[in-house]
């Protein structure tokens, strides 16, 4: 880091606390008399004397803790062989490393002092004072790009990511390691894939000690546009290379896209062959016309067991218990079964998948026993069903034929059995900037479907709409708007497959309501309706990486006529958690319809 005071130029060097320890020794190794040299015998040997010392580190806090830990002269406590001279030599050399850890943390004129005092007990004092002063915060910022993304659609869409990303702005205080994290992330985030050869061409932090302010400065260099060359493709041992192949969505001679290798990468992880994957592109600019991507896997175990732990307070608690075989008849085929239950479903579902074939579409055989307990509604339900997928999404694009039988008793009114077989079809749309965490874009779902006349004891028609709009609010806000809205067109919902039709309320959908709780009053209970019309608006403030508070307000409601809509608003506040066993959510909402305050709270688990 290069630092510039009123025409004063000096160079400050990066803190490594053990690289003092050679040098203290070194100093100590001095201290000791040589047996190589040979002394006359009349000469009087004198023994140096040792001192026992114990360090005081006054500073505040967090960096008394920091100071603590890495000055080499704390470790010296306790070391019988430390005479004054070399004692002296410590103090002096932790003067100096306290001073360059504080001026790290933009203090460049922090008042370090230290004292030797005598005790009592024969026991020497180091006390080390440290008083940071004023912060040196940053005043100005030059972020430049040059480069091919500068005339490249996409490119400059990733220049201003970065722009918008970053994180030191004029005002906050100045930090080497946020500076250098700062630089890091840009590079990596325009070097994915499209400019694999990006790098910094310029680089400078201007310090005015003086003034405590620092001038920002950094050019970065993206390099050429790499396109698709072939795939090489390492790790593989029980499987072909065609599964990876069929896999790849990226056409060869079109630009590396960021957003394609990452859903690449998590196609390969959800099919359960591999336990880890790395990509790589030779940043090579000499083969930037057709860059080859390197593909190395990590084969899983072909059976494998997941067991999970859940709680909401829609179902209660819950239990998952996952078993896989993705190596049926020694072709890669996945067979599939898993039980889910909680306290108001219980559900057994086996699917049994072909390998993926070119395009990375693939085909589903299975069967689900469901028994659902649900606001005085209790259903069992057999289905059966065949589906082409694609996308591998956690709810695929899928054309679905499926036949369902269903015995349901509704509280307080009628007992009646239903079927049908269901020709449906599935689309899965997204438009984010990140595959795992987006903060920007569109994604959701659109169904249509009908029942098959003559093998149904209702006929209808059916279809269905989510969608969710995610919007960044400067760096540490987030607006997600959602929307979703279904319709079954049937004489009658009499005789319809109960999950086909609508319900809503509770953690996912309206708050402030009980799981389920909204829809069409039958004897007492409530079932579902033939139309569903949903709206959100949540904002959510991230006060660290990983804590934030959310405001929010729902509406809408399940219904069976379109005059019978009602509206259900839900509004609240809520906490929220990136934590180590999965996203954490709770939210204290009111619902206006009932006039009541609800407690939302859900959280998983697996391992």
């Amino acid at each position: 880091m290069v630092t510039h005071t009123r025409g004063t130029m000096l160079r400050m060097r990066p803190l490594a606390f053990v690289a003092l320890i050679p040098l203290s020794w070194a100093v100590f190794a001095a201290e000791q008399p040589d047996p190589s040299v040979e002394h006359p015998e009349s000469a009087v040997t004198q023994t140096p004397v040792s001192v026992n010392f114990r360090v005081v580190i006054e500073a505040p806090r967090p960096y008394g803790q920091m100071l603590e830990k890495g000055l080499d002269i704390a470790r010296w406590q306790g070391e019988q062989r430390v005479t004054m001279p070399l004692l002296e030599r410590l103090v002096g050399e932790a003067r100096a490393s306290a001073a360059e850890v504080l001026a790290t943390e933009g203090y460049f004129s922090a008042d370090v002092k230290s004292a030797i005092e005598p005790s009592s007990n024969g026991e020497v004092l180091v006390r080390i004072t440290v008083t940071p002063g004023p912060r040196t915060r940053i005043r100005g910022l030059d972020l430049r790009f040059r480069g091919e993304a500068l005339s490249d659609p996409e490119g400059l869409k990733r220049l201003e990511s970065i722009r918008q990303t970053w994180r030191l702005r004029p005002g906050d205080p100045f930090q080497q390691s946020e500076w250098d994290d700062a630089k890091r992330q840009a590079l990596a985030r325009l070097r994915r894939g499209r400019y694999a050869a990006a790098q910094i061409a310029d680089s400078e932090a201007r310090i005015d000690p003086a003034q405590r302010t620092a001038d920002l400065k950094l050019e970065v260099d993206s390099g050429p546009t790499f396109f698709a060359g072939g795939m090489v493709v390492t790790g593989l041992k029980r499987y072909p290379e065609s599964i990876v192949q069929n896999l790849n969505p990226i056409d060869r001679g079109k630009p590396y896209d960021a957003l394609q290798l990452d859903l690449f990468q998590r196609r390969l992880l959800e099919t359960g062959y591999f336990n880890a994957v790395q990509f790589a592109i030779d940043p090579d600019t000499d083969q930037a016309a057709s860059a080859p991507l390197h593909v190395n896997v990590i084969e899983a175990s072909s059976h494998r067991v997941d067991t999970g732990l859940s709680y909401s307070t829609d179902t209660g608690f819950g239990a998952t218990v996952d078993y896989s075989d993705v190596d049926v008849f020694d072709r890669a085929w996945r067979f599939r079964p898993r039980l889910n239950v909680n306290e108001k479903e219980q559900q057994i579902n086996i699917a049994l998948d072909t390998p993926p074939r070119p395009g990375g579409v693939w085909n589903t055989y299975a069967t689900r026993f469901q028994q659902r307990d649900i606001q005085g509604e209790r259903s069992h339900e057999v289905t059966v069903g065949y589906a082409h997928n694609w996308g591998l999404e956690s709810t695929p694009s899928q054309v679905i034929l499926s036949g369902h039988f269903e015995n349901l008793s509704v509280s307080g009114s009628t007992t009646e059995d239903n079927y049908a077989v269901f020709l449906g079809y599935r689309k899965t749309f997204r438009t984010t900037d990140e595959i795992v965490s987006p903060r920007r874009g569109v994604l959701g779902t659109a169904e249509i479907g009908a029942s098959v006349p003559g093998v149904s004891s209702r006929e209808f028609l059916r279809g269905r709409l989510k969608i969710s709009w995610l919007i960044p609010i400067g760096l540490s806000g987030d607006l997600l708007l959602r929307g979703e809205a279904g319709a079954v067109a049937a004489t009658s919902r009499s005789g319809v497959v109960s999950s086909f039709l609508f319900r809503t309320g509770g953690d996912q959908t309206i708050r402030g309501y009980a799981f389920e709780s909204i829809g069409v009053k039958q004897g007492d209970a409530v079932v579902g309706g033939r139309y569903l019309l949903v709206g959100s608006m949540e904002y959510t403030h991230w006060i660290t990486q990983t804590i934030g508070a959310a405001v929010f307000v729902d509406s809408g409601d399940a219904f069976d006529q379109p005059s019978a809509f009602r509206n259900s608003l839900g509004l609240g506040v809520g906490a929220r958690w990136r934590s180590p066993i999965g996203p954490f959510r709770a939210d204290v909402a009111y619902g206006e319809r009932t006039d009541q305050f609800r407690l939302h709270f859900s959280v998983g688990y697996s391992f």
